[in-house]
């Protein structure tokens, strides 16, 4: 029998710590071990979490018709300090102790920055192959960062030498291949999440109190001034109508003087709420009636491919990389970025055509089930993962 596979994934932050590329990881490292392989996922022990083990092992049942025995999957967390520049010194020496000490057949690392730096460095003393994975484009994306971050340009000379580069959208494979990045080793795979056995329904009597969710980082590039910007037009035609903004970030106080400043009450039961990171985001979902992501610039929204997977109406921003996601009138409606009046008008002819959002609801988790499930996509980064092995032992 063959031997198991011995994966490293690194990244510098993993649940608790959540956004998309968390999520899309933790997804990804489970689905790996299920299906057979051994999977190290390294991260930093980050300031604030003392009370998580440093290393964590849970075995994971083999499934499917690729397993190769009983995978596992260990998370372990690595020693940082709350001092930025070095926290990143320590997180680095750490991770390049711990490939000293452990054979690995193949490191996967998220983002061309500190992490991938020190494991490209690592497979080449050690010889075993290193794939990294950009999670962002434009103006805030990896190849970005290498441009004008500390070190970016040496970083971004020592990522060339990786064996290979996994692009999750059209955007990023550009923006690679632009940079300098060998094109033959640039590989389209796309982001997955796990699809809900049970699908999305409409709540009874929606009608008088309609909800729509935004899920995601409340950040400038997701476009949530003009999600508030429009809530006075939807209320005016659906006076009940409700808008729940899920997460944290950096833009929640100005969203907030916003909202009342537009003569919308914050609060449960109100016109907006902001409640934070919420445990049960799926709960939330399914207690609304409209999805909605107006994003300034996206690579693969996790959030969206979550949204389409549950079966929820939705309405996203007509940018790339939610284009590369959802048809327009097929899988959702798409309304251009930045522009209230065109928002709100789309969000209210969902509900007013509500049917036929139902039924593109269905389209759209039918689509991520055939194309963006997490077990698929786990088994398309084996399929590269052995084919790079195999070229190694040519």
């Amino acid at each position: 029998m063959k031997s198991p596979l011995k994966l490293a994934l690194v990244t510098r932050r993993y649940p608790p710590l959540i956004g998309g590329a968390e999520k899309v990881l933790s997804y990804l490292a489970e689905a790996l071990a299920r299906e057979g392989a051994e999977v190290t996922v390294l991260t930093s022990r980050a300031p604030g979490m003392k009370d998580l083990p440093r290393h964590e092992q849970e075995p994971i049942p083999g499934a499917g018709a690729r397993a190769r025995g009983c995978g596992r999957l260990t998370v372990v967390r690595l020693a940082t300090s709350r001092l930025r520049f070095v926290g990143t010194w320590l997180y680095m020496r750490n991770l390049a102790r711990w490939f000293a000490a452990h054979p690995v057949d193949l490191a996967y690392v998220s983002m061309l920055k500190h992490d991938a730096y020190v494991a490209v460095e690592a497979g080449q003393r050690q010889g075993f192959p290193v794939v990294l994975r950009p999670e962002g484009a434009g103006a805030t994306g990896d190849l970005a960062w290498q441009a004008w971050g500390n070190f970016g340009r040496k970083i971004g000379n020592r990522c060339k030498q990786a064996d290979a580069f996994v692009a999750i959208s059209r955007e990023i494979a550009r923006e690679l291949s632009e940079g300098g990045y060998e094109p033959a080793r640039i590989h389209a795979l796309p982001n997955g999440v796990p699809v809900p056995e049970s699908a999305w329904q409409r709540r009874p009597g929606w009608r008088t109190a309609p909800r729509a969710v935004f899920v995601g980082r409340l950040a400038p590039e997701k476009g949530l001034r003009t999600l508030i910007d429009a809530w006075p037009a939807v209320r005016t035609a659906h006076p009940g109508a409700r808008l729940t903004l899920i997460g944290e970030g950096p833009e929640r106080p100005a969203l907030e003087v916003q909202a009342r400043s537009l003569g919308l009450t914050l609060g449960p039961d109100q016109a907006v709420e902001i409640p934070g990171a919420v445990a049960d985001v799926t709960a939330a979902l399914r207690d609304a009636e409209l999805f909605v992501l107006p994003s300034k610039e996206e690579g693969m929204s996790i959030a969206l491919l979550e949204a389409m997977a549950l079966g929820i109406p939705l309405v996203a921003s007509s940018i790339a990389g939610n284009r590369r996601l959802v048809s327009d009138f097929k899988h959702g409606r798409l309304a251009p970025p930045e522009d209230p009046q065109a928002l709100a008008r789309v969000i209210m002819e969902q509900w007013e055509n509500f049917d036929r959002a139902f039924h593109m609801s269905r389209a759209a988790r039918s689509r991520v089930m055939q194309e963006f499930s997490i077990t698929a996509v786990a088994r398309k980064h084996l399929t590269l993962f052995e084919k790079i092995l195999e070229q190694r032992g040519d």
